[in-house]
Formats: C-alpha cells, sequence, structure tokens
C-alpha cells in the first residue's frame, strides 16, 4: 500500500508554492484585528423549550434561542446584527460542567438539526457532564443563506453540469469554465460569553468542523478550554487555496474495501468470486474504465438512466468514508460485475440517491472568500492537477479538485481572513484525533495542524473512514470522555483500535468473526455496546 510520509507531502506542498505565491499577494488579505469589538447584538440568551418548530416536537431537554450577532464585525460602529439559532440539549449528569459547541462540519451542515438529532449521541460520546450547543455557522440554512442565483430553477438551468475531473479527457476544461470562518468565530466567542459561563470555549468539531476549531484557537489562544478535532482538514493548505493532502490515503481505504471483503468472506458477497483482493480491486477498475467512455443504459423507478463513470465513482468515494455502508457497496459490485446496474443501484440506495442536485455554490460560499489562490487560465492549474493525481490515483483527480476549480475564479473575497500562522499556545492544550484510514481528511493533516499548538496531542485512531466515528472504538472515546471530564490527555502516541469490524457489523451479536472482534464485543458490558451503537448513529447521521 502508498503511504505519504508526512515530509514528503511538507516538501511537495513547499514545492508547489511558487505557483500561486502571486496570485495570493492578488488576494489583498485584510489585517485581521483580533480585539475588535462590535456594539450591536445580544449579549445573553434567552433559551425558551417552545422548539416545535425546529424539532417537530418539544423533546425533553432541549431549548433553542435566537441570538443576534454584529452582520459585520469589520465596522465596529455599525448596529446592523444577524440573527443566529441555537440549540441546546441539557447535560444529563452532575455536576453540570459547561456546555460544549458543536459542528458537524460541511461546510454546509447544519448544527442545529446536528444537535437536535444526535444531542443524546454526542451526550453519551462526551460523558453527560456538558449541555450540548448547535447553532448554523453563516452561510448554512437560515443564516445569512448564500446562493448564486435567485431560484432552484433559476439555478438549475444556468449551472452547467460539472463532472469528475478525470471522467473524460475534456472533463477538466469544462469544469474549470463552469461566509467566511473568522466571522463565525467572533460568532463563537459571542456565543460563549453570553452562556454565562467562564468565557472559555469547550467545542467538538468533525470534518470541517475542525478548520473552524483551529481557526479559534490561533485567533483566540487565551479562550481555549478543551477542544477536540476530529477528522482534521489541513488549515495551512486550506487558507492557501492549494489542497494537495487530503486524498493521501483515498487509495488505502479504496483497496481496503476489497482486502476487507476477502478476510469476511461470509459477510461479503463478492468473496466467493474472486481469489483475492488484488483480483477483486483490478475487475472493479476495469468496469469503471469502461463505465469512462461507454455508459451502461439501465431501468430504474424513474425510468430509462444511463449508468455512468462519475455516478458509480462518486457511489464509490461516499462508501469509503463510512465503513458501515461496505457489504452494501459489495452487493452493488456482485451486480455490477454481471451488467446489473439496476442492482447495483438499489445496493447502494442507502447512501447513495443519484447525481447532487443541491446548491454546488454554498460551499463555494463559505470557502473560496477564505482561500488565497486565485487563477486565470487552466495551466495555472495543472501543477496542483499533477500533485492530486499523485497523491491518489482513485481519487485525487476526480474529488480533489472541487475548491480548487470552484475558488480559483472566485470574484467575492471575505471581509476579513484570518492569514495568522497557526503557531499558538492555547490556555490549555488541543486534543486532534485523526484516522490512520480516512479517505478525505488524513492522519498527516492532524500532525501538520498540531505541529503549531504547543502541547496539543494527536490521538491515532487505527481505523477506516471519515472521523473517528466511522469504525468506532471505546478507546478512542474513553480518552474523549477523559479529556472533557478532567482535561487528561492521552499519551503522545497512543493508537486506540477500532472494535467494530468493517464487515459483519450487524452480527456483532455472534462469534463468527475471523479475529474474535464479534466475540469480544458481545462479552462486553451493555454500557459499551450502547456506546459503539451511538457512534455508528453518529457517523450515519453526519457522514454521506
Amino acid at each position: 500500500m502508498k503511504s505519504f510520509p508526512l515530509l514528503v507531502v511538507a516538501a511537495l506542498v513547499a514545492g508547489l508554492a511558487s505557483a500561486f505565491v502571486e496570485s495570493r499577494a492578488d488576494m489583498e488579505v485584510r489585517n485581521l484585528c483580533i480585539d475588535c469589538q462590535a456594539a450591536a447584538g445580544d449579549s445573553w440568551i434567552n433559551w425558551t423549550s417552545e422548539c416545535s418548530e425546529l424539532a417537530g416536537e418539544n423533546a425533553p431537554g432541549l431549548s433553542c434561542a435566537n441570538f443576534d450577532v454584529p452582520l459585520d464585525y469589520t465596522e465596529p460602529e455599525s448596529m446592523t446584527t444577524l440573527t443566529l439559532t441555537l440549540v441546546k440539549i441539557d447535560a444529563v449528569q452532575q455536576p453540570v460542567k459547561g456546555s460544549i459547541l458543536f459542528n458537524p462540519g460541511g461546510p454546509g451542515d447544519s448544527g442545529v438539526q446536528a444537535v437536535i438529532s444526535q444531542g443524546q449521541t454526542l451526550m453519551t460520546l462526551t460523558g453527560g457532564h456538558y449541555n450540548i450547543v448547535g447553532f448554523d455557522p453563516r452561510g448554512v440554512n437560515q443564516t445569512l443563506p448564500f446562493s448564486c442565483y435567485s431560484s432552484d430553477s433559476q439555478r438549475k438551468a444556468l449551472s452547467p453540469f460539472s463532472p469528475l475531473a478525470n471522467s473524460s479527457d475534456a472533463a477538466t476544461g469544462q469544469r474549470f469554465a463552469a461566509s467566511e470562518i473568522t466571522f463565525v468565530v467572533r460568532d463563537m466567542v459571542r456565543i460563549i460569553d453570553a452562556l454565562g459561563e467562564d468565557g472559555l470555549l469547550r467545542y467538538y468539531g468533525v470534518s470541517w468542523g475542525t478548520l473552524l476549531g483551529a481557526t479559534f484557537a490561533a485567533m483566540f489562544p487565551e479562550r481555549v478550554d478543551k477542544v477536540v478535532l476530529d477528522g482534521n482538514i489541513n488549515v495551512h493548505e486550506y487558507y492557501a487555496g492549494w489542497e494537495i493532502e487530503s486524498s493521501i490515503n483515498m487509495d488505502d481505504t479504496y483497496a481496503a474495501v476489497f482486502s476487507g471483503c476477502i478476510a469476511a468472506s461470509n459477510d461479503c458477497a463478492l468473496a466467493s468470486s474472486f481469489a483475492s483482493a488484488e483480483e477483486m480491486q483490478v475487475a472493479v477498475d476495469q468496469f469503471l474504465a469502461m463505465l469512462k467512455y461507454n455508459p451502461v443504459p439501465y431501468s430504474s423507478q424513474q425510468g430509462f438512466q444511463m449508468a455512468t463513470y462519475d455516478q458509480v465513482k462518486t457511489a464509490i468515494v461516499l462508501a469509503l468514508y463510512n465503513p458501515s455502508h461496505w457489504p452494501w457497496l459489495a452487493q452493488g459490485f456482485a451486480e455490477m460485475m454481471t451488467g446489473n446496474f439496476t442492482g447495483f443501484f438499489d445496493a447502494v440506495s442507502s447512501f447513495y440517491n443519484g447525481p447532487d442536485t443541491g446548491d454546488d455554490d454554498l460551499e463555494a460560499g463559505i470557502t473560496c472568500g477564505d482561500q488565497a489562490f486565485r487563477a486565470e487560465a487552466l495551466f495555472q492549474l495543472e501543477p496542483l492537477l499533477t500533485a492530486l493525481g499523485e497523491s491518489s490515483k482513485f481519487g485525487g483527480l476526480d474529488f480533489g479538485t472541487d475548491n480548487g476549480f470552484a475558488c480559483s475564479r472566485w470574484k467575492v473575497k471575505a471581509k476579513e481572513v484570518y492569514s495568522g500562522n497557526f503557531q499558538v499556545k492555547t490556555k490549555n492544550p488541543v486534543l486532534l484525533v485523526g484516522n490512520t484510514y480516512d479517505p478525505v481528511t488524513p492522519l498527516a493533516s492532524a500532525w501538520n495542524t498540531s505541529a503549531g499548538f504547543d502541547g496539543s496531542v494527536v490521538l491515532q485512531h487505527h481505523g477506516y473512514g471519515h472521523t473517528s466515528a466511522a469504525q468506532p472504538s471505546l478507546c478512542t472515546v474513553d480518552a474523549i470522555r477523559a479529556y472533557f471530564d478532567s482535561g487528561i490527555l492521552p499519551a503522545p502516541g497512543t493508537i486506540c483500535e477500532p472494535d467494530v469490524p468493517l464487515y459483519g457489523y450487524e452480527n456483532l451479536t455472534e462469534a463468527s468473526g475471523s479475529n474474535g472482534t464479534a466475540w469480544s464485543i458481545f462479552r462486553r458490558r451493555e454500557e459499551d455496546l450502547a456506546i459503539l451503537a451511538a457512534l455508528s448513529d453518529l457517523a450515519d447521521a453526519i457522514l454521506p
């Protein structure tokens, strides 16, 4: 299996830096005023239990509030405000130690809905002594919603089809033609002050939420109490707009779909047809190569359809986020090998529902104003495309180019961009969690972010999928709980093994696991099983 040592990745980034230095200078990034104070907005939170408009029913322990913050922090004299929706799940254990802000990632995912749907799961994960608070950052849902179009119908009519970058010889050119973080950080400062606790941040962020948490820690290190960042984005690459590290573990994760299938042959529909994982992977790759130039017609409940390279490969990558999908993906592969694409799409329907018809400019609107790289011609992206292709043969070009294509020609600049160096000593140390085999936020990114936060620790979760919830581990849960409860960090170099197998999760109570995992879980106390089930629920809620 291919691996990318941290120093190699760093050298690759440094070697490419000259390609976008001039574009970064053109951004005219505004000077950041860390201590800017704006008079507008609320100074306390008026919680109410009448939250049926958000939750459908007034659930026990749930409260909500509207909370006004300054619309523009660069204009401290302005009295114009923006209303944030907040939700809170009350702690279930005494003593109550404060509140944890949770961000589920995205960008664009709703913190409000995540806490409403997964508040009790988060309570289980964090130990129950903290209230769980969620909010929708700027650009998400009704918090300063963003779109380049006046209506969905206009977007569908005017937004060009955007194929995967490696789906045809002309795809890169077709894609090319085709609410800023610092203000959200300042919103978080206003929230924690209005909570009336100690003015310190307790935070759990996953995926894009790690970028938000890391930026907070860099801007306001004296405000950090306990911050957990799980599934880390490389903050340096993100702000540069030159992201090549994210895909470096995708090939290993993809290969594990097949090696895991062979290892758990009783739970994998594809295992009986192949002698080895390598043979299995070659067969699937050959089908993908065929689809690139020869789409296959099939029938579905929606009528006549065409199975394309883009659709099948997107379904595969979505499955890589969450190993609980792998048995269904393997079932889909088994159908596909017989030419039954109706069967393939039926098998993967729990996590893939066809081409994305969402508002792609939402993510661009949140991301691109903060990123520095700009280009006027496709050739300026060629070094980035080359590096992405080398970072992952399977998905570097197809899934690593979204921000590069969208943001390189983005005309709107964030009013305030954090341009610091992420070299800080926080009031209390930060805990970063990284999976050994995360297809989109590799372990290397956790180490790269941690390198700038004095005293921080990286907990290596030796599992597959995106974030530690994807393949749960009681060891990881214990470490996160100990950190939130007592401020105790795991020892540097700690590696936690997952307690859930890649295949056969639904059969955990059977003693048939080939490595004994299922039997060991079966023998654990009910609380442990509840924790693993809660993490699985969280993964299903926040991952594709």
